[in-house]
């Protein structure tokens, strides 16, 4: 996935390009007379939420610069960035968190393009880090997922992507678990059942494991061999799945059309895409389980086993494919028994092997997760963003893992949890992932969060002694930004009789 500080990266470059080819925009023109102001701007994860009152009819732009001094507009003002044909609430996306940004508007009428008038006060806010302040659906009134269901996985989909544009774009959540239960939510508080789904539901009252989004169609996966998908594939052009249905009780969802011989017995625990934001790494989906099985698609319907593959007996819990650019290895499983199996193969489909892997456990591995790419990016008035590649695996007994080449992995030096030395976490580790931040979830209610895969802080995540099994992010395809509305960037966790918490 395409982590949000090259995004913030991106987006200033791209705003810089856009204000030497119009000017800044200020002025008179075409432009409205009326003063507006910002009522608010409320920080998020890599981005603020503005708001204020807008008359019918009014079209605003948005400038910032990442500074607490006001914002100046015109050809020769200070603002570095904008946003055209914006209306409240509108998220700055793509930000620096721990960086101050100051924030202005100006009103437009008629030409949504037209030069603007005089422009509004000045707003400043700081953009920080999610996952220190955890809302459990249970608490904020509303309707969090019925009959108190173990929730194995949760995913985002976003279907922007596809359509090349935010407009009129779904984007859902999607929570899956026992006796094949399903739900979907548009805002990761209120949740919808997904009716019984007959290729979604696991023989003898098993149950969902996991899902993704990826490549316009989400996956679903479980015991007894279940896979089932919702979306775009080859035989289902239309695209009426979750993420392309308005109404998610009109979604369709069918069985996998072929899967590899054996397969019918596998509990699948993971699976997920090599998907990354809007580009493209030839699509494929990878479903790990039981019995060391490893299996790949192209697009979540027609399902294969590698080829040429030095595989594993040990049970494969959790799969990652590797946007970190750390060496070797495209895609990486862990499971049982310490087992790490991976392959430089970008769709998963050949060359898996556990050769030359050292592991320094024998714990079973039950997640595995990585850092973005560290190439540095410098833009005038931004600080250097640089990221070393690094993979986390983390299981049962609290083990911790971490490696640099993807060859070696050892438990990190230095470990610390709320500035403590430690040589394991106190709880299993159920799930990880990485947004801005890795986040791991695990038994009793545990939530750990850290920058650099070394310095862990325990959050609060108010799960009570509810064991969390899951933690996603929106970020399976685009980050949220203002044409998108308020969709706030942050953290979901799930777990035990139905519970879920969003993370801010």
């Amino acid at each position: 996935m395409l982590k949000q500080g090259w995004k913030g990266m991106l987006a200033a470059l791209g705003a810089v390009l856009a204000l030497s080819g119009c000017g800044g925009g200020g002025g008179g023109g075409g432009g409205g007379s009326t003063v507006p102001t910002i009522a608010s701007a409320t920080p998020g994860d890599s981005q603020v939420t503005l708001n204020w009152e807008a008359p019918f009819g009014m079209y605003y732009w948005v400038w910032w610069i990442q500074s607490t001094l006001p914002v100046t507009i015109g050809p020769n003002g200070n603002a570095v960035g904008s946003d055209v044909n914006a209306q409240p609430p509108y998220v700055v996306s793509g930000l620096i968190n721990d960086f101050p940004y100051s924030f202005a508007i100006n009103a437009h009428s008629g030409d949504p393009n037209a030069p603007g008038g005089p422009q509004s006060n000045s707003m400043a806010a700081t953009p920080r880090f999610a996952g220190g302040n955890w809302i459990p659906c249970a608490t904020t009134g509303s309707t969090c997922p019925a009959g108190a269901p173990t929730l194995y996985g949760v995913t985002f989909g976003d279907n922007a992507g596809i359509l090349a544009s935010d407009n009129g774009s779904l984007r859902y959540y999607l929570a899956v678990g026992s006796a094949g239960r399903m739900y979907a939510s548009m805002d990761a508080k209120n949740w919808n059942a997904i009716p019984p789904q007959a290729p979604c539901t696991p023989a003898g009252g098993g149950a969902l494991r996991a899902t993704d989004y990826g490549w316009g169609t989400f996956v679903v996966v479980g015991d007894n061999g279940t896979v089932c998908f919702s979306g775009l594939t080859y035989t289902n052009p239309t695209g009426l799945g979750l993420a392309f249905t308005p109404n998610y009780l009109q979604a369709l969802w069918y069985p996998a059309t072929t899967l590899p011989p054996g397969t019918g017995s596998v509990n699948f625990y993971a699976v997920n895409t090599n998907q990354n934001g809007w580009a493209a790494i030839g699509g494929a989906h990878v479903a790990v389980g039981s019995k060391g099985t490893i299996m790949w698609s192209g697009d979540g319907q027609n399902w294969f086993s590698p080829i040429f593959a030095n595989t594993t007996t040990s049970d494969l819990y959790d799969v990652a494919f590797n946007f970190c650019a750390v060496p070797f290895w495209s895609w990486v499983a862990v499971g049982a028994n310490g087992t790490i199996i991976a392959t430089a193969d970008a769709t998963g489909g050949t060359n898996w092997t556990t050769t030359g892997i050292n592991v320094a456990t024998t714990q079973p591995l039950r997640t595995v997760a990585c850092t973005p790419n560290s190439t540095p990016v410098a833009l005038p008035g931004y600080p250097p963003l640089i990221v070393t590649p690094l993979f986390l695996a983390a299981g049962d007994g609290g083990v911790l893992l971490s490696s640099v080449d993807g060859i070696n992995w050892i438990a990190p030096t230095n470990f610390k949890i709320d500035n403590v030395p430690a040589t394991v976490f106190p709880v299993n580790i159920r799930r990880m992932t990485y947004g801005t931040q890795f986040v791991a979830v695990g038994d009793g209610g545990a939530v750990f969060t850290s920058l650099d895969g070394v310095n862990w802080i325990s959050q609060k995540s108010n799960a009570g002694s509810t064991n969390l099994y899951a933690v996603t992010q929106p970020e399976g395809t685009t980050i949220p930004n203002g044409f998108m509305g308020a969709v706030s960037y942050g953290y979901l966790i799930s777990g035990d009789n139905g519970f879920t918490a969003f993370g801010q």
